[in-house]
């Protein structure tokens, strides 16, 4: 029987320039797992770290980017595993990121893009990928009291 693990987090770098919401996705190295596609952040959570300080982690090194401000994206993206034969719940957090931030690649990344809404959703493989997106841009990414809502700090 299949097993139901949480022990991963998904997270999403935005920025507002002018006005615009972009999302910053991830080249993966060829040789890397899902390699020569673009994703946002993920990573494993270590046992001592809540979700969204090992999201913030994650961001940090494979960016090199400090958020200024961090949300729930209200969503929690499932996967099936078929290495482990685990279903995998993964929470989705968003991070703002100061509008001109310097990029640092992490070592599992080659090139990473700066992308408006259908820009991100067309380059992006699943449809929860899709979905965090879409939701991050029209509650979060604009501000306002409903972006509030969901801000963590």
């Amino acid at each position: 029987m299949s097993r139901i693990v949480a022990d991963i987090v998904d997270a999403y770098l935005f920025r507002k320039i002018h006005a615009r919401v972009q999302f910053l996705l991830l080249l993966r190295r060829p040789d890397a797992p899902l390699g020569n596609t673009w994703q946002a952040v993920h990573d494993k959570m270590a046992p001592d770290e809540t979700a969204l300080d090992a999201a913030e982690r994650a961001v940090r090194a494979a960016t090199g980017v400090t958020p200024t401000h961090a949300y729930s994206a209200d969503f929690i993206n499932q996967v099936y595993d078929h290495t482990r034969d685990a279903v995998v719940l993964a929470p989705v957090f968003a991070f703002a990121a100061p509008p001109r931030a310097s990029i640092d690649l992490g070592a599992e990344f080659t090139d990473y893009a700066w992308c408006e809404r259908e820009e991100a959703i067309a380059r992006l493989l699943w449809s929860g990928q899709r979905w965090a997106v879409r939701h991050i841009d029209e509650v979060i990414g604009h501000g306002g009291p409903d972006a509030e809502f969901y801000r963590l700090r």
